[in-house]
């Protein structure tokens, strides 16, 4: 098999002089397979996203590792990671991910990749959230296929929403925060509205497959948003407004069917009843 040298330079630990120079010589030299599939992934603008190819010793290799923190030796794993920044507008990036790496004598393959996907809603540092977005996982064939591998293409479609609530934190506190969400969706772009029935984005493929396949995730962002609890806001024709519960320093604010008490929230320094449309009580003082 052909294979594509990469030298990593890694920080080694003082250890004795036998095991500084084994650790040495297995960490100098590692290399990833040339033999690949194609990661496709589809992003809505201000959405940035990464993949986390992860390699598991192939059966029958004990892959060890002396470990100085443990004392003892452990198994090697490994992980490659590829990141593509968020930008203003909708963007396809393309990533070709090995399907083996090879360090000293140990050889490893290609186990899963996680999906991670972050975003940002407003122009504070801390408007941002980051959801792990389902993956892809590698089985062992169960059938030794000698003819042709014909090209295959995997699609997956992922529905990514905002989840907005009153932040408890010292740096929002009494602002509204999001968190951000992303589950399978159907063919139409829609996801199941009960929360038991949503699942992350995933597709399981033979290990003697992937290699002519390219695997496509394409991700849109909802126009709609919902509570990130369940009964803490209740919906109202000019939007959502969350409910009092026990009282104000309820943390929890549950509205246990009372549709006539609320609490108000701050947005962009004032102070509101209603979300997203604020009703304005007028300008927060800090």
């Amino acid at each position: 098999m052909k294979a594509r040298l990469w030298i990593a330079v890694a920080a080694v630990p003082i250890l004795g002089g036998c095991s500084f120079a084994r650790q040495m010589t297995e960490s100098s030299v590692s290399y990833y397979s040339w033999e690949h599939f194609t990661l496709v992934a589809t992003l809505p603008a201000k959405f940035g996203f990464t993949s986390k190819a992860q390699y598991s010793p192939k059966a029958g290799e004990s892959c060890q590792m002396y470990s100085p923190g443990l004392g003892g030796s452990v198994t090697r794993q490994q992980q490659r990671s590829h990141t593509t920044v968020a930008k203003d507008v909708e963007q396809t990036v393309s990533t070709d991910i090995p399907l083996e790496f090879h360090i000293a004598d140990c050889s490893m393959e290609l186990s899963r990749v996680i999906y991670e996907v972050n975003a940002t809603y407003g122009p504070d540092a801390w408007d941002h959230g980051l959801d792990i977005a389902g993956g892809l996982s590698v089985r062992s064939s169960t059938v030794n296929t000698v003819s042709k591998k014909e090209p295959t293409v995997v699609e997956q479609k992922g529905l990514c929403s905002w989840l907005f609530q009153i932040s408890k934190s010292k740096a929002k506190l009494g602002e509204v925060e999001k968190i951000l969400s992303c589950n399978a969706s159907d063919d139409n772009w829609s996801a199941p509205s009960k929360k038991y029935e949503r699942r992350k984005p995933r597709a399981a493929i033979d290990r003697n497959k992937l290699a002519s396949t390219t695997v496509k995730i394409e991700f849109h962002l909802s126009n709609e948003e919902r509570p990130a609890v369940g009964d803490t806001w209740q919906k109202v024709p000019e939007g959502w407004k969350p409910c009092l519960g026990n009282g104000p320093s309820d943390p929890y604010g549950f509205c246990r069917g009372d549709t006539r008490n609320f609490r108000t929230f701050k947005m962009n320094k004032r102070k509101c009843t209603i979300y997203p449309n604020c009703v304005e009580l007028g300008v927060v003082h800090d």
